[in-house]
């Protein structure tokens, strides 16, 4: 079976404003954004160290061909499913010439 080439999108959520991060998520995905993994790390949990750490472990033992940063800070964004609130991971799609942020 073939290795499907993965990529990496990093998104900041918090106070846009103030200009505060409170937690970070990465979602790896193939190029036409097919969520393979997803993860996130609270700012008041984990010092920047290591959140930048881990992101490094998880892009290395992905193979991650291009990790994507969304620049702004976003306000938090939720999606309900079954009752429960979920958090949403936004993706970059890579293939082609759509080259959108989707979530």
């Amino acid at each position: 079976m073939e290795e499907k080439e993965l990529y990496g999108t990093l998104t900041m959520y918090g106070d846009p404003e103030l200009e505060v991060v409170d937690e970070l998520r990465l979602a790896i995905h193939d190029a036409e954004g097919n969520l393979v993994f997803a993860t996130y790390w609270e700012t008041a949990v984990m010092e920047k160290e290591e959140i930048i750490k881990s992101i490094n472990v998880l892009c290395s033992q992905y193979g991650i061909k291009e990790l994507h940063t969304i620049q702004d800070i976003l306000p938090p964004e939720y999606e309900e499913i079954d009752g429960q609130q979920v958090r949403v991971f936004r993706i970059k799609i890579f293939k082609g010439r759509n080259t959108q942020t989707e979530s």
